[in-house]
């Protein structure tokens, strides 16, 4: 069995590592930790870990409502198939939290070397992309200023690895936020080197233009360097945003400007370089889908062909040719389980925010934050990407639950690193 724990760590460590830059690598290593997982549980320690798992069943069923209403769902869906593919998307929401509450060591010796993983793989991503971002400008003799341009930024920067810019953003921002919390233990050269690593993720996360996660990290970045009473950083900081803003703003035909301020919602003007963004004007869609059928809505995967002929009736062409879903966790679950799933929603948060109060960790409370927020403009839960992200920061949640605070895990892993 010691072998298939050592596998096993690797498997979830390489789970994180490749969650940022390859969809189907990530799938594959989180099965593999899920598989092996469960034959740990059925042969070594059975009696013990079971024990453990009936006594958390309340918590196992709050952690994992998104699988579970997944699975109601598929009871009175008329879109079985889909429905049942989106059911074993969501596993992940229900065995992480299990393992991580039959053995808890698994993600507590892996905390760190999870949280470095996370770290290259966004650099990873960022060097891959911008290298082939350099060598096609170059190849093709375009002016440099495409760089910034519509062509490479945004999605089009990641397009090659068909990667989602605001799920990418999310693990940016987690990553820097993770080495930022062991910043304090140290040398002097590796702060310089993590801080440079912080910089070209700043600046990548910045030309991914997700406006969502832009926002959450500035504003939290404010909080932590005023918490931390690192004035000169956030006056520097906050000079070089602002000085930055105006250059961009000012500049005509600048796809970063049309990005970021003229086609946000409250500015919305479509222009030659940028559409206007619809996605709120779309929740109305989700609504109207909500009202036909309010109490349990059509089930899993049951409410997208609804969605599409609201899309249709509304002159919506964009979100009725490409399916959009609804860009809105919340309205997702409205529109699919009815007044079930808007309940079961707020129910998931509400919990996971109380625990996090309950063990004021500073770090849950700005991944999981960030995570709500990410909410509000992505139907987070209905991407494998989103899925595996969230289910393995309950798992560490509930980990660091069991073992009550997180400088128990960087005191328990500095000797592993």
């Amino acid at each position: 069995m010691k072998y298939i724990n050592q596998l096993n760590n690797f498997c979830l460590i390489l789970a994180v590592f490749f969650l940022p830059i390859h969809l189907n690598f990530n799938n594959i290593f989180i099965t593999c930790f899920i598989c092996l997982s469960l034959v740990l549980l059925f042969f070594e320690n059975r009696a013990y870990k079971w024990r453990l798992i009936k006594q958390s069943k309340q918590l196992i069923t709050l952690v994992s409502i998104p699988f579970l209403l997944n699975a109601v769902g598929l009871i009175y869906t008329d879109e079985l198939v889909k429905g049942f593919d989106y059911t074993i998307r969501a596993i992940p929401f229900f065995f992480l939290p299990v393992f991580a509450i039959a053995t808890p060591k698994v993600f507590v010796n892996s905390y760190k070397k999870m949280g470095y993983a996370l770290l290259m793989g966004c650099l990873i991503v960022a060097v891959y992309s911008w290298s082939h971002a350099i060598v096609d400008i170059a190849n093709q003799q375009k002016p440099w200023k495409e760089l910034i341009g519509p062509l490479y930024s945004h999605h089009s920067l990641v397009k090659k690895l068909d990667l989602h810019a605001a799920y990418l953003s999310i693990c940016i921002y987690t990553a820097i936020g993770f080495v930022l919390s062991q910043l304090k233990t140290y040398n002097r050269q590796r702060k310089l080197i993590v801080i440079l690593a912080i910089l070209i993720l700043i600046v990548f996360m910045f030309h991914l233009l997700s406006r969502n996660a832009i926002i959450y990290f500035l504003l939290a970045s404010i909080v932590y360097l005023v918490y931390q009473r690192k004035w000169s950083i956030l006056v520097g900081g906050f000079a070089t945003v602002i000085l930055l803003a105006i250059g961009v703003y000012n500049v005509k035909h600048n796809y970063l400007r049309d990005r970021l301020f003229k086609s946000l919602n409250l500015l919305e003007k479509e222009t030659q370089f940028s559409k206007k963004d619809d996605r709120f004007d779309r929740l109305a869609a989700s609504y109207e889908i909500f009202l036909n059928k309010p109490i349990i809505g059509y089930g899993t995967a049951g409410e997208s062909k609804h969605r599409r002929l609201a899309f249709q009736q509304n002159n919506d062409k964009i979100a009725y040719e490409r399916d959009f879903n609804a860009h809105n966790q919340f309205f997702e679950y409205l529109s699919t389980f009815g007044l079930l799933g808007a309940a079961s929603y707020l129910t998931f948060f509400g919990f996971l925010f109380f625990e996090i109060f309950k063990q004021k960790n500073g770090f849950f409370l700005y991944v999981f934050t960030g995570l709500f927020l990410a909410c509000l403009t992505e139907s987070i839960f209905e991407r494998s990407q989103g899925v595996v992200y969230t289910a393995v920061s309950i798992a560490l949640l509930i980990s660091c639950k069991l073992y009550k605070n997180i400088d128990e895990l960087v005191e328990l892993n500095d000797s592993q690193v």
